[in-house]
């Protein structure tokens, strides 16, 4: 999967960053060529080629296009831009991904673009099903998120264009219920929501157990916007590597080192972000950490966030630290992660980062729990339930969770003894 979903985005990120043009007229399609192939269509209208579109749409459906059962169209804010940009019209760019999709749903994450009403309107005239998925409360991003997306977020525009669709679609698919309590006070949801019981799913990620890493490393993976809550932990990594002077400390990802770290010299490391997911969790597992941070700020932004960084660490085999904050209260249960009061960073990390025997525990623990829970396979079933929310039959909905579920019984039969 890793593969395909890196050679699917790759391309897509790439035409972006290219500003061209695929070589498909519009956007960017996986599965069959041919529509009638595909027991389900979807066609996707997303902010951008993102985390949060491979996690919730891509990954768990990802059986179901390889097996050509499942066929999606893909359009970003990005080509919409680029439309308009090359003298072709953000509306004309829709009606032929529509006639291109000839979709039976269509699927919209954290859109907030200019064909907002266009979307809406389309799908009620051909009597097709619309989702719309948001994982944030995008009417408050705080300020220490960063300026440029404040400044996003906060335009009037994409306000407005987020209230229609959440208002106006026939399924709303949200990652948390106090996610969905906070945007109630923003505007009137669809009739139908969903608040997800799980907001991120993977399957272990392989990686080689008998390799030790060179050094004891613990880190933080995080994009730029998280710099407020490395802040909170801060005076910890810096305890831990004062009482270690062995220990190393990495930032994966685009928030680079806070400058109080410059003192540690080559123990203190930087490495990039990779844009695709599966080649993120990937590049996580290979990094062999001993522990990895989760620390999160209080706010009322946070309070609508999810444990996803839990289920990356996990997955990766990385045991995890996180705050002592209701987001990470469940995952934690049964000694799947060792939690931290926001003024305890200090005194508790140096302990922690010591104690391997308690690496070992939390990590055990925490990787039945993803198992059990935070599967792929879950996901599959989640999404096939939104799908059957909103509309679609569920004899094509459930395309998504019955081709997982067969993809995985094959694995099992051609898994040696």
């Amino acid at each position: 999967m890793a593969r395909w979903i890196e050679a699917s985005y790759t391309r897509l990120i790439s035409m972006a960053k290219l500003r061209q043009r695929s070589s498909a007229p519009v956007g960017r399609l996986l599965g069959p060529a041919d529509p009638e192939k595909a027991k389900l269509r979807l066609l996707v209208i997303a902010d951008a080629a993102g985390a949060t579109l491979q996690i919730n749409l891509l990954r768990p459906a990802h059986a179901a296009i390889a097996a050509g059962e499942m066929r999606m169209l893909i359009l970003t804010e990005e080509d919409e831009r680029l439309a308009v940009t090359s003298g072709r019209s953000a509306q004309q760019l829709f009606v032929d991904a529509w006639q291109q999709a000839a979709p039976h749903m269509v699927f919209v994450s954290r859109y907030g673009g200019i064909l907002a009403e266009t979307l809406l309107q389309m799908s009620a005239s051909k009597n097709t099903p619309l989702v719309y998925h948001i994982d944030d409360n995008l009417f408050e991003v705080p300020p220490e998120a960063g300026i440029d997306k404040v400044k996003k977020y906060g335009a009037p525009a994409r306000q407005q264009a987020i209230r229609a669709l959440l208002k106006g679609a026939d399924a709303v698919y949200l990652s948390t219920a106090r996610l969905a309590h906070q945007l109630r006070e923003h505007t009137q949801l669809a009739g139908s929501v969903f608040a997800g019981e799980i907001a991120s799913a993977s399957d272990p990620i392989p990686y080689n157990r008998l390799v030790a890493p060179s050094q004891p490393r613990f880190g933080y993976m995080a994009s730029s916007s998280h710099a407020a809550d490395l802040q909170l932990a801060l005076p910890g990594i810096i305890a831990g590597l004062t009482a270690n002077p062995d220990v190393h400390f990495t930032v994966f990802g685009s928030l680079r080192p806070p400058p109080e770290l410059g003192g540690f010299g080559p123990r203190v490391e930087h490495v990039p972000a990779v844009s695709d997911y599966d080649g993120f969790l990937s590049q996580l597992a290979a990094m062999r950490w001993d522990w990895g941070l989760a620390p999160l700020r209080p706010g009322r932004f946070n309070e609508a966030k999810t444990d996803t960084k839990w289920v990356e660490y996990t997955a990766a085999g990385v045991p995890t630290i996180v705050s002592d904050h209701p987001i990470y209260h469940d995952c934690s249960q049964n000694g799947a992660a060792v939690r931290v009061c926001d003024t305890k960073w200090a005194e508790a990390l140096p302990q922690v980062l010591a104690n391997r025997a308690l690496a070992e525990r939390t990590l055990a623990a925490a990787r039945e729990r993803l198992i059990q829970q935070h599967g792929l396979g879950h996901m599959a079933t989640q999404l096939s339930h939104v799908l059957k929310l909103a509309g679609l039959s569920p004899e094509r909905a459930e395309v998504v969770s019955k081709s997982h579920s067969a993809s995985e019984n094959q694995a099992t039969v051609l898994k040696p003894d």
